[in-house]
């Protein structure tokens, strides 16, 4: 049995094509019973569901058959069934310690599950090939060491150029090397070979997008579709594409273009349903899925869409079993935000914790050395506010007032104070327009060359960056006019309070304020993704550590500098909306709207919501997450510290 380990199979790539079909020959030739023949047969068939049905029968008649058992625990693992998989795998090894193969596949489903260290014990005694190569590439991996995996995998394709998988995990670990050039043109050699490969498709659309290059990878993917105009799959990368460059109406028309051309197709109605869910249409999303079912549709992907139903729709219950039965190996990061969501509904703290802690070790996985990025990211807020003296700020030049528009409103925080919620209600109101977590201020930096660089802007380079300010929002914002006010909504906008005084001196500010406990276990909780200074929110420390800082400097910028502000609290606009928005339409000199108190009506109208809020803001407006983090007070004790200054100064209660 060990030559079977020479065959190209695994459970990452198990497709039961021929190589498996000659496995499974091999398995059980000579010693098939009518059950296992019949099961056998189905897999020929591509019926996987029902020959593992079968499988499972033909196991129970004979329990002490190794092939039976290893045929079983393939299929097993082809359905992402990977616990029970392994237990067939064991029950092989009991059987039969020598089978090679049966070992392989335990170490790899081991992974898959996360278990490590029992899949390196496992690993060591399987005998050195190229299947062995790739678990331990995996392995290296889950290690958080992409560097060692990315070697692994250049000798393996080196040694079989046409293994596609292998060549598209070399390209997911150089995106996570901060290599995302190198990782798309491994990724689009994966995709040379078989095309079909949905998630490495959607990998490559991202590293082609990280590597700015988003717009020529735009460009090619339309090429091809202009020369096959009946192909459905490719409108589902166009779509990607746009999503990934914030055009959601044109991802949207993407996947309208690929289900016109091919009603059926399973990977772009999965794509019509998450934008479906994405934004808020809750009943086009339902029938998308029941679409799906009607087709014969049964995989991870959906099954975890219809627990997010059930989640949208508060059957909890419901929700919090679909998701616990998609296997713990598909799309774990999904699956654990889901599930600590829904525990959070449930009042299990412990659960809703511990499924954030695993949702937030896989999203750590996609990068190399998370934590030292947060506290890079800190030490910059640290080297701006040093720089950011009012000797310094004093040396500016007075650069010219706006004259044909009004300065852009610009609301700021921490991410999830509330701002999503705060910029609804505002967009309500027939005479303002919100550019919501938009590039304009990262733009104007880029422009400008650095922070220690604006006291020498002269008053026609700061003309210019105002150009690029809002010639950058006329391509992110519809609508946008003289006529109406922009408010620029950017949670972590705070750390660029200077750029934005330099470049617009009488700028107004919004400031939203949360509880700091709130706001930083709602930070931990919400899987973000990990650019930048969102590797801060992996661990409940990191996230305490940013809110501390981005505070500090926050301070700093009040003391320095003449802000124009005015504060809004999320407690107060929860419990009464009117209330806490007069005052603010006062300091914006709006007339009174009482458009603005319809929130709903506004956040279905709106459409695609570009934060990880786009499900709250379709609910009534209530209190349920104010004084939240009591419920995990035992979780956060170690960050109370941190946090208890500023509840105080804040006049919190902690």
């Amino acid at each position: 049995m060990d030559r079977i380990c020479k065959l190209r199979t695994s459970v990452g790539r198990n497709n039961l094509g021929a190589p498996t079909l000659l496995i499974l020959h091999l398995l059980v030739v000579g010693s098939m019973s009518p059950t296992a023949r019949r099961a056998i047969e189905l897999v020929r068939q591509g019926q996987v569901a029902a020959a593992l049905e079968l499988g499972l029968l033909a196991v129970a008649e004979a329990p002490e058959d190794v092939g039976l058992r290893i045929f079983t625990g393939m299929l097993l693992a082809r359905e992402v069934r990977l616990e029970e998989a392994l237990e067939q795998f064991s029950h092989a090894l009991g059987l039969a310690p020598q089978e090679v193969f049966a070992r392989l596949e335990s170490a790899r489903i081991l992974v898959g599950l996360d278990r490590v260290d029992e899949a390196e014990t496992q690993l060591a005694q399987v005998p050195d090939g190229s299947e062995k190569s790739r678990v331990a590439a995996q392995i290296q991996r889950r290690r958080g060491d992409p560097e060692a995996a990315v070697r692994t995998y250049r000798a393996i394709v080196a040694g079989e150029p046409q293994d596609f998988e292998s060549w598209g995990q070399l390209g997911v670990c150089l995106v996570a090397l901060g290599r995302p050039a190198e990782g798309a043109e491994a990724l689009a050699h994966s995709l040379r070979i078989r095309r079909t490969q949905a998630v490495f498709r959607d990998k490559w659309a991202d590293a082609e997008v990280l590597a700015g290059r988003g717009e020529d990878a735009l460009r090619r993917a339309l090429d091809y579709d202009s020369e096959h105009p009946a192909d459905p799959l490719i409108q589902t990368t166009i779509a990607r594409l746009h999503s990934l460059m914030d055009r959601p109406d044109l991802a949207r028309a993407a996947i309208d273009e690929a289900l016109h051309r091919a009603p059926d197709h399973v990977g772009a109605l999965l794509v019509r349903a998450e934008q479906d869910e994405a934004e808020n249409r809750m009943e086009a999303f339902a029938q998308t899925l029941e679409r799906l079912a009607a087709i014969g549709v049964r995989d991870a992907r959906l099954d975890l869409l219809e627990a997010r139903l059930a989640y949208r729709r508060g059957d909890y219950e419901t929700a919090l079993a679909t998701a616990e039965h998609v296997p713990a190996g598909a799309d774990p990061g999904s699956r654990a935000l889901l599930i600590g969501q829904i525990n959070d509904r449930l009042d299990d703290a412990d659960r809703a914790f511990a499924a954030f802690e695993a949702m937030n070790r896989e999203t750590a996985l996609e990068v190399v050395e998370p934590q030292r990025q947060a506290r890079r990211f800190r030490d910059t807020i640290s080297d701006r506010a040093r720089l950011a003296s009012r000797s310094w700020i004093r040396s500016w030049p007075r650069p010219r007032p706006l004259h044909d528009r009004p300065a852009p409103v610009f609301m700021i925080g921490f991410p999830r104070s509330g701002t999503t919620l705060l910029d609804t209600l505002l967009m309500g109101h027939p005479d303002v327009i919100v550019a919501e977590e938009k590039p304009m201020l990262g733009k104007v930096a880029e422009a400008a060359g650095g922070y220690e660089r604006l006291a020498a802007l002269g008053p026609d380079r700061i003309e210019a960056l105002r150009s690029v300010y809002f010639e950058e929002a006329a391509r992110h914002v519809d609508g946008l006019s003289g006529t109406r006010l922009l408010i620029d909504k950017l949670p972590l906008g705070t750390i660029e309070v200077p750029l934005i005084h330099r470049i617009f001196p009488d700028a107004r500010f919004i400031f939203v304020q949360r509880h700091p406990c709130d706001v930083v276990l709602s930070g931990f909780m919400t899987r973000f993704q990990p650019v930048e200074g969102m590797t801060n929110f992996l661990t409940l420390d990191d996230t305490a550590r940013l809110y501390a800082r981005v505070l500090d400097f926050w301070t700093h910028c009040r003391a320095v500098l003449p802000l124009v502000l005015h504060l809004v609290r999320y407690e107060r606009l929860v419990e009464d909306v009117e209330a806490e928005l007069r005052p603010l339409a006062s300091f914006l000199n709006l007339p009174w709207s009482d458009r603005m108190l319809d929130h709903r009506r506004t956040a279905q109208d709106r459409g695609h919501v570009a934060t990880p809020s786009y499900a709250q803001i379709t609910e009534q407006i209530n209190d349920r997450s104010v004084g939240r983090w009591e419920r995990y007070r035992d979780r956060m004790e170690g960050v109370l510290p941190i946090l208890k200054p500023w509840a105080e100064r804040m006049g919190y209660p902690l």
